[in-house]
């Protein structure tokens, strides 16, 4: 298979992470939820994410947490 395109900006496809506000959402789990982001920008958390690969070793995500 042949690489048709690669690196355009047009292909950038960032992901986020945001916790809900608990006063607007009773039932939303604020304190786990900042939990899961803590970890997901520490540096164990970025390195999971950039640790990801397909079956063919291909790193799926780049982590960009600053």
């Amino acid at each position: 298979m042949v690489i048709v395109l690669e690196g355009d900006p047009v292909l950038f496809n960032q992901y986020g992470v945001m916790a809900v506000n608990p006063e607007r959402h009773k039932y939303a789990k604020y304190k786990e939820a900042m939990e899961f982001i803590n970890w997901l920008v520490s540096k164990e958390g970025q390195d999971a994410i950039g640790s990801f690969k397909d079956k063919s070793g291909h790193q799926l995500f780049i982590p960009d947490a600053k």
